[in-house]
């Protein structure tokens, strides 16, 4: 869903897409009509982004829950659509608490009374806290959403971060070659920067700690002196792989978020990457290897702690032609018609035909010698789909079915795609 909502689509997608019951055609186009929601042409057919959509739905709720609820400080709450559980509208932060509704069967009116209930029942015996942001925060949250990278699409702009050269700082290892920025997590869940410095101080977390100036970090070009542990004037960062375990224990202690959805939602979104790329949440060694023993078993694959070097292989032209060569090889032994079977594959894997891989490579101009193989087109533009097919004929010819061999290119294709974005197979 991360990437999805990044995309061109047609409304009727928009609906099956976000959830057909919030995200109806009817205001879609209303929401068009009066420029607030960008229309692109593709084929003569309108189509919208699905991010525009959505930010473009929630400041039009924010509007209303500011109108319809003025006792109400709308600043204080943070209203996202939850891209880890999928078709949820959240509003988090009101009184301390998370609601949300499923936007296939629920819509608008049915969030504002979820509001209206909880005020009734919550609203005049509840103060609700201010939290302040001190000026530095504010800079650097602003330089996060300037960053260029494939990580953006997995974190939250809001969450700060940096990518590191080197796996060993000051002798603390970065498993991920990631650095999460303390003051940015503080923010993100609602709690005071200065109480979750304090608490990560008190814990074992402390260790893993390294500091910077933050217009140190901006520095183009230049080496950034890090120093281990909490520094005054310094900003405190954590490497990515302990942050699902910073959020459990977050919320075990009394330094209770703000805004308990979004830390659920950046819990799921760090899970979910580290366990794509094989790392245990809390760098244990023991534990690494059992996770990717997970992801090892998951696509057949015996040697899991090698899964990167694994992942660089299937990536590589040479590969990837023996695999098809040997794919080639078990069709004909099994007397299959090569044209249905290639096809199956590489649709059910990719979305496209062969024949429509072909096409789009002309289309986009490739060389004559590309276009002739749908695989050479694969290669060039869409590198996750070749490596899937790659899993997906390695697969075929170890067990010739061929429901099974879709599963496991899928599954090959989407932990590529992980792993790239996390810059492990740069």
């Amino acid at each position: 869903m991360t990437n999805e909502i990044y995309r061109l689509y047609t409304v009727s997608e928009i609906e099956s897409l976000l959830g057909k019951n919030y995200f109806y055609k009817q205001r879609i186009y209303r929401l068009a009509s009066s420029k607030k929601i960008v229309e692109f042409s593709r084929k003569g057919i309108a189509v919208y982004m699905a991010s525009h959509v959505i930010g473009t739905f929630i400041k039009e709720l924010e509007l209303r829950i500011q109108d319809k609820f003025p006792e109400l400080d709308v600043a204080k709450l943070r209203i996202f659509y939850d891209i880890t559980k999928e078709k949820r509208i959240v509003v988090d932060g009101l009184f301390g608490r998370g609601i949300s509704v499923n936007t296939d069967e629920e819509n608008e009116e049915d969030l504002i009374k979820k509001i209206k209930s909880i005020i009734e029942w919550l609203g005049d015996n509840y103060e609700i806290p201010i939290e302040s942001i001190e000026a530095e925060e504010e800079q650097l949250i602003d330089s996060a959403k300037e960053t260029k990278d494939e990580l953006a699409k997995v974190l939250p702009e809001e969450v700060f971060w940096v990518r590191l050269d080197t796996g060993i700082i000051e002798g603390i290892e970065i498993k991920s070659n990631i650095l999460i920025s303390l003051p940015s997590i503080a923010q993100f869940v609602g709690i005071r920067t200065n109480k979750l410095i304090e608490w990560i101080s008190r814990t074992t977390f402390s260790n893993f700690v390294l500091s910077a100036h933050y217009r140190q970090i901006q520095g183009a070009g230049k080496p950034v002196p890090w120093k281990k542990g909490i520094a005054t004037g310094l900003t405190p960062f954590i490497p990515f792989e302990l942050l699902p375990e910073i959020i459990v224990a977050l919320k075990q202690s009394r330094n209770t978020p703000s805004y308990p959805e979004k830390a659920e939602m950046l819990y799921e979104l760090a899970q979910k990457t580290l366990s794509a790329v094989g790392l245990a949440v809390s760098g244990n060694k023991d534990k690494a290897a059992e996770e990717l023993a997970k992801i090892g078993q998951g696509l057949g694959l015996s040697a899991a702690d090698q899964i990167i070097g694994l992942f660089k292989q299937y990536e590589s032209r040479d590969f990837q032609v023996q695999t098809t060569k040997e794919f080639n090889s078990k069709i004909k032994s099994l007397n299959l018609d090569y044209v249905t079977t290639i096809g199956k594959l590489t649709f059910g894997i990719t979305g496209r035909y062969p024949s429509q891989w072909k096409l789009l490579g002309t289309v986009r101009n490739l060389p004559k010698i590309v276009t002739n193989s749908s695989r050479e087109v694969m290669r060039k533009l869409e590198p996750s789909d070749s490596v899937g097919m790659a899993f997906g004929e390695k697969s075929f010819t170890k067990d010739p079915d061929i429901n099974e061999a879709v599963e496991t290119g899928k599954q090959g294709k989407n932990f590529y795609e992980r792993l790239k974005k996390v810059g492990l197979l740069d």
